[in-house]
């Protein structure tokens, strides 16, 4: 990304991204706190808390969820936290699971495999040793089945970063993870062939993956920095609501085992079911990011002149481009209809933007922003059935408590219910209610 404002439509695209945050300087040229605008409470953050739980966790180990919807903001959440984390000298590994796995197919031994290629890959890149005898027993779990080395093997050559003067042993265990780790990404027949053969030594990866923290806890030590490592999971937030069940809640104790502080995504809509309850039992006190709050629900109506939400959002918008690109209607109306959603926001900007520069005009105007919210509109009011609609209603007479039911979990999962504030309440879509009053399904 370009570290620089946008002064022309044309640098729009480049600024207005859906890309998280990821580098130093990225955060500081375009992170803008929204801390009180998604929780009404400045004292709130969860960067902020989070980085006082490190520090004070010395013996303790941390296991926790991070919720939110999807495009809520998450990962450069997640990306600011790993930076004051390394910072504070933590041994931190940030894992996309869904751009290294396969986010639409992943099962706990994945999940356990993944952790275990994180924590070798950061010990070398950090120059921490891993002793020989342990290396030898992660070399003979991948090789001591016939059928399973030889799936390894197929996956064939893969690129392998490594620090400068790692011993002979890690390189090959290194090249042996990333080929299953192909492998897990990319090859469905593989995959089964290497999970069937995991899956009956799920405790064997596990004592592995704990002899590699016993070693690194040992270096750190020594190193006078905090021993334990910090693993932050990204992605899975994403993954199918039954596979998840199956990693959080039936395999959830497998993962409370490992001494290490492990953050991990979550998804939304499975926070509002009966199994939530369950899965708690691993992941204690789980921590929401919500929705900035555009309208703010307050004892059974709206805050009036509650500008917080709208602030924080143009201050967004303005941290990336010249608000003299937009017509104040067009900011408006971009601001109203997208709902606190910056995933929504970004998308109907970027298409505004084309738009505007189609008309050869040099700013976004009204019609600009109306014609790409119209196309989100279509988009999100394609995903539901009719049978959803009297739960919408229910919700926009005021009906605004979260709730349990499979129609809730429904409609969180695919956007066009929003929450806010964390605290279990949750409204329409903006988009969502204007075309159900609209097309007479609810009546405004």
């Amino acid at each position: 990304m370009l570290y620089l404002k946008a002064q022309d439509l044309s640098q729009i695209q480049d600024v207005f991204n859906s890309n998280p945050l990821q580098d130093e300087s990225e955060m500081n040229q375009f992170y803008q706190e929204a801390t009180e605008a998604r929780t009404g409470d400045p004292y709130s953050g969860f960067v902020e808390k989070m980085d006082l739980l490190l520090e004070d966790s010395h013996h303790s180990l941390i296991h926790k969820l991070f919720i939110g919807h999807a495009g809520v903001g998450k990962t450069t959440e997640l990306y600011r936290l790993k930076h004051i984390a390394e910072k504070k000298g933590f041994l931190t590994c940030l894992g996309r699971c869904d751009i290294d796995l396969d986010s639409g197919d992943i099962e706990y031994t994945d999940v356990l495999f993944y952790i275990l290629d994180l924590l070798v890959n950061k010990a070398c890149v950090e120059g921490l040793k891993i002793s020989d005898n342990v290396v030898q027993k992660i070399e003979s779990y991948w090789n001591s089945n016939t059928e399973l080395l030889k799936t390894i093997s197929v996956q064939g050559e893969a690129e392998i970063s490594f620090a400068a003067g790692t011993e002979i042993g890690i390189k090959k265990v290194i090249q042996l993870l990333a080929n299953v780790k192909g492998i897990l990404k990319n090859s469905a027949e593989s995959k089964k062939e290497v999970r069937t053969q995991i899956e009956p030594r799920s405790s064997e990866l596990i004592h592995q993956i704990k002899e590699v923290i016993e070693e690194i806890r040992k270096q750190l030590q020594k190193k006078g920095r905090p021993e334990i490592p910090f693993v932050i999971l990204d992605g899975l937030d994403k993954i199918p609501l039954g596979q998840a069940r199956k990693i959080f809640q039936e395999n959830g104790s497998r993962f409370q085992s490992l001494p290490i502080h492990l953050l991990v995504t979550f998804p939304i809509s499975l926070s509002y079911t009966p199994e939530y309850k369950d899965i708690q039992v691993w992941f204690s006190n789980p921590e929401k990011l919500p929705m900035i709050k555009i309208r703010n629900w307050q004892q059974g109506a709206y805050q009036e002149n509650y500008t917080e939400g709208v602030d924080t959002i143009k201050a967004i918008i303005s941290k990336r481009a010249d608000l003299a690109l937009f017509t104040d209607e067009a900011l408006r109306e971009l601001i109203n209809y997208t709902g606190g959603y910056i995933r929504d926001l970004f998308r109907c900007i970027c298409d505004a933007a084309l738009r505007a520069r189609l008309r050869k005009s040099r700013v976004i105007e009204l019609e600009d922003a109306r014609k790409a919210l119209a196309v989100l509109e279509s988009d999100i009011n394609g995903r539901y059935s009719d049978e959803l609609i009297g739960k919408m209603e229910d919700i926009y007479r005021g009906n605004k408590h979260v709730s349990s039911s499979e129609e809730i979990t429904a409609l969180l999962q695919i956007g066009a219910v929003l929450e806010y504030n964390g605290t279990l309440w949750c409204d329409l879509h903006p988009l969502v209610e204007k075309w159900l009053i609209e097309n007479n399904k609810i009546t405004g």
